[in-house]
């Protein structure tokens, strides 16, 4: 049986396109189209012919100076998204993830009315300003890691985590996606009907190798891990996200901010070399934040990248890069 790569979720005159894991371009999304969080490369984009917007906070962005895709897409809401759109015509959504800020950003679209104007939740208004700072730090905003919010956040969210650090969703097809992305929204919705649960902070990890400069990193408690370990001094990370059925590994790297020296571009580049990649198919992302290829993860050890890594760091430091 095939693997379906393309699940379409109807939400009244929405249109959710999941395709796991997969790109388009920006000349192929049809009009009336809002595409996010990284599925269309080139950050963002608006086309007020077509009606098509790519909010996006991952390609060719200063990622600091950049708004998060959930954070965008509020401020679009409240400066008259909705209204680009013709009565009663159909709008598409496409994803290729469903992480925290990408189902937010869904989310407040599909209840765009709740936003409008000056209208606000209190709640949400917290809730969408944590899942900003957290994403984009790649989870390294300082904060209290006791705050209620941080547990709804973690309750809210928890179909995702569970399913990221258990390596399932690095192979999900398109229907297990939706089926997350619909338990995502689900808790949305109870959050915002002030009927969230609070789930604990699970920070189990184990750190593979130590340096003054990063830590290699198993997070075996996902995001709370890492949430943890910044709290605690951490400055920079390579990290086991998961571990595939297939052997390889979903792996991240990053850093506190660009202000840290750690050289995040050239160990992407350096480890698709190694693996024959390049940053179309391999490792990618921001300045502080990117990873392995969300299609295929990567084949090396943790003990290669330690040993590349330490290469580049070594280069940076003499400016031979």
């Amino acid at each position: 049986m095939d693997t379906p790569t393309h699940v379409q979720l109807h939400r009244g005159r929405f249109i959710i396109h999941v395709l796991p894991r997969q790109k388009i371009a920006w000349a192929d999304l049809p009009d009336n189209s809002i595409a996010f969080d990284g599925i269309v490369n080139g950050g963002p984009l608006f086309d007020p012919i077509r009606r098509c917007v790519n909010f996006d906070h991952h390609d060719g962005v200063v990622r600091e100076a950049t708004m998060s895709t959930c954070m965008q897409v509020l401020f679009a809401i409240k400066g008259g998204l909705m209204s680009m759109f013709p009565p009663g015509s159909t709008i598409h959504l496409y994803v290729n993830d469903t992480d925290q800020d990408t189902s937010l950003a869904i989310f407040l679209v599909l209840e765009n009315h709740q936003f409008t104007g000056t209208k606000s939740i209190p709640a949400m208004s917290r809730l969408i300003a944590l899942t900003d700072r957290l994403d984009v730090t790649g989870g390294a905003f300082p904060m209290d890691l006791s705050d209620s919010l941080l547990g709804h956040h973690l309750w809210v969210f928890e179909h995702y985590a569970r399913s990221r650090t258990s390596g399932a969703l690095a192979v999900a097809d398109a229907f297990a996606l939706t089926s997350n992305l619909e338990a995502t929204l689900g808790r949305l919705k109870e959050f915002m009907m002030g009927d969230a649960g609070i789930a604990p902070l699970n920070k189990e990890h184990r750190i593979l190798f130590d340096h003054p400069r990063f830590k290699i990193v198993d997070e075996i408690g996902g995001n709370d891990a890492r949430y943890y370990l910044f709290s605690h001094g951490m400055d920079a990370f390579i990290s086991i996200v998961a571990r595939r059925p297939d052997g390889r590994m979903v792996m991240s790297i990053g850093r506190r901010s660009r202000y840290i020296p750690f050289p995040v571009h050239a160990i992407y580049d350096r480890f698709n070399k190694e693996e024959g990649r390049t940053r179309e198919n391999g490792f990618d992302g921001s300045d502080i934040v990117g990873g392995s290829s969300r299609l295929d993860g990567t084949g090396l050890t943790w003990e290669k990248q330690r040993d590349l890594a330490l290469e580049e760091i070594e280069k940076a430091d003499l400016g031979l890069r």
